[in-house]
């Protein structure tokens, strides 16, 4: 399945926000699991690479 966006729907961002758990990082998803939201997990969900040149932002 090759799908391309380059946007999200409103109710899929309020969803992960209501379900995100910042302290454990983490989604959880009731009654199916967790899923971490590390480098990791974003390399292999969102095919992103955590390599690599560094991102420079300012707080």
């Amino acid at each position: 399945l090759d799908l391309a966006a380059n946007s999200m729907p409103g109710d899929l961002s309020q969803w992960i926000m209501k379900h995100y758990d910042p302290e454990m990082s983490q989604i959880v998803i009731p009654n199916r699991g967790k899923i971490p939201v590390d480098a990791a997990s974003v390399r292999r969900i969102w095919g992103l690479p955590n390599r690599g040149r560094k991102v420079c932002y300012e707080n």
